[in-house]
């Protein structure tokens, strides 16, 4: 998405032989690259997920919600929808030049190399407190918003904010900063996934799951690692072309990202962290502050345990960025690129563990 790096910007060149200030770049000046003079390179930082729609109390209660989450980020757009964007940088963005270090290389996403600078709304987006183009929401911001807003009884909404409003007051609010630390501290501390890795390379059989009785899962909660609170989940359009399959190569880049696959549909998983978990407990448990969807949540119906506990979940396989060739290799397209096949989960976990058996990852 970038281009290679250049020596100097070339508004500092210009500025050295025009002896007169004059308004508005020449033909020749325009058509150099904005992301030369990008300083902040917001594509490779942000992750676009999902769009919502708000009209009542359980609305923002998820917008809450997912702000709760480290890395996690709102915006409003002009048409009144709500985004979700993920705040990372992604592993192959160098970070003190702001460049692509797989610029222009057979593993470069075709949607980065795709990408034109010159109708980039990112940097329209992300350039300043506030913008024409979104308005972005943190925690403080939600804050904000929620105290002023108004509900009819069957909880719509019946006022809220107007966006000029939220424009003049939010840069006068204080900034939620990112957490310090690395974007995928959560897989790095999971055991389970290098665990089924290293099963599988040992070829060693599988260990069968223990039954448990109806008393023992009285409460599901119990012994569990509290996935609910340490990943937020994205339903995703199955794959139907080849450029659907490229973009979540794109997504996989960015650290801290996993896709699932299961019963036909795909996701895009964020390993994050809510800002209230102690340990394995919610540390706001019965108060005002925890969202309601968690409040409600039923544990006994929870897919999080079944998808992120077991090493080989039945009907369910997570994917990483080192095995995205795998996945992809064992999708089919015909020759305008619309997919013919789309994997299911056990034949793209097969795909993996093939993969891991010969030994064979993405090249970095």
């Amino acid at each position: 998405m970038n281009p290679p790096p250049k020596l100097e910007k070339p508004w500092r060149r210009i500025s050295l032989r025009v002896a007169q200030p004059r308004e508005g770049l020449t033909w020749s000046e325009a058509l150099t690259s904005p992301c030369i003079a990008c300083e902040s390179a917001p594509c490779c930082t942000h992750l676009t997920l999902h769009e919502f729609e708000v009209d009542g109390l359980t609305d923002l209660d998820y917008a809450r919600y997912v702000l709760n989450f480290e890395r996690m980020l709102l915006g409003i757009s002009p048409d009144g929808k709500w985004h979700v964007y993920y705040r990372a940088p992604c592993r192959y963005l160098e970070q003190h030049t702001l460049r692509c270090t797989i610029h222009d290389t057979p593993i470069q996403p075709n949607v980065c190399k795709n990408f034109s600078p010159y109708a980039c709304w990112y940097k329209a987006s992300y350039g300043g407190p506030v913008s024409d183009t979104l308005i972005q929401i943190d925690r403080v911001r939600m804050d904000w918003i929620l105290e002023r807003t108004k509900f009819r009884d069957d909880r719509s909404i019946e006022s809220m904010p107007s966006q000029d409003e939220m424009r003049a007051v939010f840069p006068t609010l204080p900034v939620v900063e990112d957490p310090p630390g690395p974007a995928d501290e959560i897989v790095r501390a999971d055991a389970v996934y290098p665990a089924w890795k290293l099963l599988i390379k040992s070829g060693k059989p599988e260990e069968p799951a223990r039954e448990h009785s109806f008393a023992e899962l009285d409460n599901p909660c119990n012994g569990c690692d509290a996935y609910c609170c340490t990943s937020l989940v994205f339903p995703q359009r199955s794959p139907i072309n080849h450029a659907q399959v490229d973009y979540f190569r794109y997504a996989l880049g960015f650290p801290g990202i996993e896709l699932g696959v299961g019963g036909g549909n795909w996701t895009i998983t964020i390993r994050t962290k809510c800002r209230h978990l102690n340990g394995t407990k919610c540390g706001v448990y019965g108060t005002g502050d925890r969202p309601l969807m968690c409040s409600y949540y039923d544990a006994h119906k929870c897919g999080y345990k079944h998808q992120f506990g077991p090493m080989r979940p039945q009907g369910f396989v997570r994917v990483r960025y080192e095995e995205f060739d795998a996945v992809a290799s064992a999708f089919r397209f015909n020759e305008t690129g619309i997919t013919t096949k789309i994997p299911t989960a056990d034949e793209v976990r097969a795909a993996i563990e093939a993969s891991w058996r010969d030994g064979a990852t993405i090249t970095e």
